[in-house]
């Protein structure tokens, strides 16, 4: 005859057993969810697909309800960028001012790195904490800098935390990524010395506004620009006297042109304009305020100004600028012409 009491215990611990089973099933397929979190964040093309990337590792990898990206303006301001709640991205209204005493702000000022606490903490970063929480900042090394927050009941186990400051990690890496690719990016179509577009970027510009222009209908100009008497300025001030002209021109253009403008330095001491959406008056009036500018510095510049004629490419559009430069300069130089027809 069986023993009850011996049924009873291989029962319990068949139970155990599989419950222990049950878990590990479930930690298994949420450290695949977090690794596949992973991949996201470091393939993520930009902020947004970075930030939601972790937010959705939090859910999906470590079982945490909600969890907000927020960014962080100095040490003290944060507002929120993403919500997501029960795997549903919302819009949040939370952000403020934090106490300096607060966990937060001792994590956004670098003095810790990570604040944890639960629903009702006084020192809890919203008012609506729901569960225990957790929050640690982002920061690359330049750059913007945000805080990762979740919460959940989750959020009180070591492996939560840990799994937690992972994303974190992974997400500051991906940001500085970002942020060096930006930058590779930017010197890949900037002047270095005038910061304005080069040439290869005005090129891919001219091509997208001619489109535009082609598309709607709207006129658009383009000046070519070359510096009068360059050689005399690097003559008489030096090359570093020349590169302080050219910064002066290209300030011009950057400052004494419309926000739809474009400015950019074509080669050596040219310099090209592109203006989309404009006329006759309009070219007329952008000039006056760029001679203004440079009459001021005692600097002079010979403008050939072309119109689209709705069929150019950039080349032939270019060409005709060009030539404008050279009836200028045969004017007597610090002037400028339009050729073609005038919109």
């Amino acid at each position: 005859m069986q023993d009850p009491r011996g049924i009873v215990f291989l029962t319990e611990q068949m139970d155990a057993l599989e419950r222990e089973r049950d878990a590990l099933l479930e930690k298994s397929q949420r450290l695949e969810m977090l690794q596949r979190s992973f991949v996201e964040i470091i393939e993520a093309t930009d902020e947004t697909k970075l930030a939601e990337a972790a937010m959705r590792g939090a859910y999906l990898g470590l079982g945490f309800r909600r969890s907000l990206w927020f960014r962080i303006d100095g040490v003290r301001e944060l507002s929120a960028q993403f919500e997501l709640d029960n795997g549903v991205f919302v819009d949040s209204i939370y952000g403020g001012t934090l106490p300096e005493a607060s966990s937060l702000f001792r994590v956004t000022s670098g003095h810790s790195t990570i604040a944890t606490g639960h629903e009702g903490d006084p020192d809890a970063p919203l008012l609506e904490t729901r569960w225990r929480y957790a929050a640690m900042a982002i920061r690359p090394p330049l750059g913007a800098a945000y805080l990762f927050y979740a919460d959940d009941n989750r959020a009180g186990s070591a492996w939560s935390l840990e799994s937690l400051r992972e994303l974190a990690a992974q997400a500051t890496f991906a940001l500085e990524r970002l942020r060096q690719a930006d930058e590779l990016e930017r010197l890949a179509m900037r002047d270095p010395l005038t910061g304005l577009f080069n040439r290869r970027a005005m090129m891919e510009r001219l091509q997208l506004e001619l489109a535009t222009a082609r598309r709607t209908g709207a006129p658009l100009a383009f000046a070519m620009i070359d510096v009068d008497n360059f050689k005399s300025i690097n003559d008489s001030r030096g090359h570093a006297g020349g590169d302080e002209a050219l910064v002066t021109i290209a300030t011009a253009l950057r400052t004494q042109t419309r926000e739809t403008d474009i400015p950019a330095r074509f080669a050596g001491d040219e310099f090209a304009l592109i203006m989309p959406r404009t006329n006759g008056a309009d070219v007329a009036t952008v000039m006056g305020r760029i001679y203004d500018a440079l009459a001021a510095n005692g600097l002079g510049i010979s403008v050939g100004v072309a119109f689209d004629d709705g069929t150019s490419a950039p080349e032939p559009l270019i060409a005709l600028a060009d030539a404008g430069v050279y009836e200028a300069k045969g004017a007597g130089k610090n002037t400028y012409r339009i050729v073609g027809n005038d919109a």
